[in-house]
C-alpha cells in the first residue's frame, strides 16, 4: 500500500520528467529516461480501495504540509537563458588625426571675421561701436575649449576685420585666413557690399563658411560646405506676407516695392510672392545709388517720391536697406506705411543718418528681438556667462538700457554667438573624422535645434540657412538710444 507521500514524491517525479522533456528539445537521450519510471506506480494509484488509517492522521497533518516543496524547484532550475545577456565591449575609440586642412590630432584652426565698425561710425553708418569683437569671439572659443573642446580637439582662432564698403578689404581677409593661415572653416563672412567675397572662401578657395549672405548664384559657385544663421530674402518676405495676412494686414493695400542696389536682384522675386498672396504690386523699382553716397541717394529719391505718390501708394515695401527708403520718405512728405523684408537695419542697427521718429511703426519680420534674447534666451545665456566668466570688469548690458554712444557689446555677443554654437553642433555631429564630407553630411542630417534668438531651428541638404523663427515686429524709437524692434504677433515655427 502507498501511503500519501509516496503518492505525491510519485507524482513529482512525473512533472519534473514532463518539465524536462519539454526543455530538452532535440535532446533524445534525455527525453528516453526521463519518463521511465512513472507508468508503473501511476496505474496502481487508484487501486487502493481503503481509507487512511487514523494513526496515521498525524502524518497526514505534515503531508498537507508537502506541497509547499515545489518553491525549491526553481533551486534545481536556474536556467542559464534567465541571466542577462553579457554587456557588450564598447566601441575602441578612433584615435585622432589630421584629416583635412586646418584640422590636426590635437586642434581645429578656423577664422572669424568681423566688420570693422569703427570705420562704419565714422562714415555715419553705425550709431557705436560694437565693443572689442576680438574679445567676444575668443571668450568663445576659450569656453568651448574648456567644455573639452570639439570631439577631443581644441579650437584655435584667428581673427581678421574688414570694411564692408566694399570687397577689397573682404577679398585680402579671406586670402590671409584660407591661402596664408589654411583654416578649416571661416565663420562670419563677409555682409553688405562685401558679400560678393564670400565666394572667394566657399569657390576659389574651398574652404567652409558659416555666416555671410547665401544666394543662388553664389551658391551655384560653392565647392565647400555653407551654411549660415539667416534666411534668405525670400523665406523671410514669404514669411512676412503670410503673417501679415494672418492679421489682416495684407489685402486691399496699394503697395510700392523699391529694392535697394544690393537687392535689385530680388526685386521680381518678392514683387511675385506678393502676387501669390493676392496682391498685386502698384509699382516695382529697383534704385541705384550706392548705400555710402547720401547726396545720390537724396537726389533719386526726390524723383522717385513723386512716382510712389502718383501711384495711389498706400504702403512701402522696402527690400534691402531700409535707411534711404525711411529718411527719404519723411524727407519727401510721402504718407504711407512702410513695410521692410529686411530687419537688419533696423532696431538698434537703424542707420545714424535715419532720424528716429522717422522709422516709427516700419514693420518688419524676424525671430526674437535683442530684449527678448537678452531676458529670455537660455542658449545666449551660455554665451554671456562664457563672457562674464572671463572679462567680469565688462558689463554687457541689456539693449534697451543703453545710452546713445554707448558701445553695443550685445550686438557683437549674440552675432558671434550664434556662429559658434552652429559651427560646433555641425562640427560635432561631423564626428571625429572631420572633412568637408563629413561636415555636409552633418548638415543633411542635423535637423531641428536652436541657437541664440533662434528657438526654432533646422538645415538640412537643402535648407542651408538655419533659422525657422518668424513674429512680426515694429520699430518703437522710445525703446533704447535710438529705438528698437517689438514683437506685434506671436512667434511662430516655420520649419518645413
Amino acid at each position: 500500500m502507498l501511503t500519501k507521500k509516496m503518492r505525491w514524491l510519485i507524482a513529482m517525479l512525473m512533472a519534473l520528467a514532463m518539465v524536462a522533456a519539454a526543455c530538452g528539445g532535440n535532446d533524445d537521450e534525455g527525453d528516453a529516461d526521463a519518463p521511465a519510471p512513472a507508468p508503473a506506480p501511476a496505474t496502481e494509484a487508484p487501486a487502493e480501495p481503503e481509507p487512511e488509517p487514523e494513526p496515521e492522521a498525524p502524518a497526514d497533518a505534515s503531508e498537507e504540509d508537502e506541497p509547499e516543496a515545489p518553491e525549491e524547484a526553481p533551486e534545481e532550475e536556474e536556467a542559464p537563458e534567465f541571466q542577462p545577456a553579457p554587456t557588450e565591449e564598447p566601441e575602441p575609440e578612433i584615435e585622432l588625426t589630421a584629416t583635412w586642412r586646418g584640422v590636426t590630432a590635437d586642434t581645429i584652426t578656423i577664422g572669424v571675421t568681423h566688420l570693422d565698425i569703427e570705420q562704419l561710425v565714422e562714415l555715419g553708418f553705425s550709431p557705436a561701436t560694437w565693443g572689442d569683437q576680438e574679445l567676444v569671439i575668443r571668450a568663445l572659443a576659450d569656453d568651448i575649449n574648456e567644455r573639452g573642446g570639439i570631439n577631443g580637439r581644441r579650437v584655435e582662432v584667428l581673427v581678421d576685420k574688414y570694411n564692408p564698403i566694399g570687397a577689397t578689404e573682404a577679398e585680402a581677409a579671406c586670402l590671409r585666413l584660407t591661402e596664408d593661415n589654411e583654416v578649416f572653416a571661416i565663420l562670419f563672412g563677409f555682409l553688405g557690399p562685401a558679400e560678393v567675397a564670400n565666394t572667394c572662401i566657399v569657390g576659389t578657395q574651398e574652404t567652409i563658411l558659416v555666416g555671410g549672405t547665401i544666394t543662388p548664384d553664389r551658391l551655384a559657385d560653392a565647392r565647400a560646405p555653407w551654411v549660415n544663421e539667416r534666411v534668405t530674402r525670400e523665406v523671410s518676405t514669404g514669411a512676412l506676407f503670410t503673417l501679415l495676412e494672418a492679421e489682416g494686414m495684407l489685402q486691399g493695400r496699394s503697395i510700392a516695392v523699391v529694392a535697394d542696389l544690393s537687392a535689385a536682384p530680388q526685386l521680381e522675386q518678392v514683387a511675385d510672392l506678393l502676387r501669390e498672396h493676392g496682391v498685386e504690386p502698384v509699382l516695382e523699382v529697383a534704385t541705384s545709388s550706392q548705400v555710402a553716397d547720401l547726396i545720390a541717394q537724396n537726389q533719386e529719391w526726390a524723383a522717385l517720391s513723386e512716382r510712389i505718390r502718383a501711384a495711389g501708394t498706400d504702403t512701402l515695401l522696402l527690400v534691402g536697406n531700409v535707411s534711404a527708403g525711411i529718411s527719404n520718405a519723411a524727407l519727401n512728405g510721402l504718407e504711407v506705411d512702410i513695410w521692410a523684408t529686411d530687419a537688419s537695419g533696423l532696431g538698434s542697427n537703424i542707420g545714424a543718418n535715419v532720424e528716429p521718429e522717422d522709422a516709427r511703426g516700419v514693420i518688419t519680420v524676424g525671430a526674437m528681438t535683442g530684449s527678448q534674447i537678452y531676458e529670455t534666451d537660455p542658449r545666449f545665456k551660455e554665451c554671456l556667462d562664457a563672457f562674464n566668466a572671463r572679462h567680469p570688469d565688462i558689463e554687457i548690458k541689456h539693449p534697451n538700457t543703453l545710452e546713445e554712444g554707448e558701445p553695443l557689446w550685445y550686438t557683437s555677443l549674440s552675432a558671434h554667438c550664434r556662429f559658434f554654437q552652429l559651427f560646433e553642433l555641425l562640427a560635432t555631429a561631423a564626428g571625429p573624422i572631420l572633412t568637408h564630407e563629413t561636415f555636409a553630411e552633418a548638415i543633411a542630417n542635423i535637423g531641428e535645434f536652436s541657437i541664440a534668438g533662434q528657438p526654432y531651428a533646422s538645415l538640412g541638404a537643402d535648407k542651408l540657412s538655419s533659422n525657422d523663427s518668424f513674429q512680426l515686429l515694429a520699430q518703437d524709437p522710445d525703446r533704447g538710444a535710438r529705438g528698437e524692434l517689438v514683437p506685434i504677433g506671436p512667434m511662430r515655427d516655420a520649419t518645413p
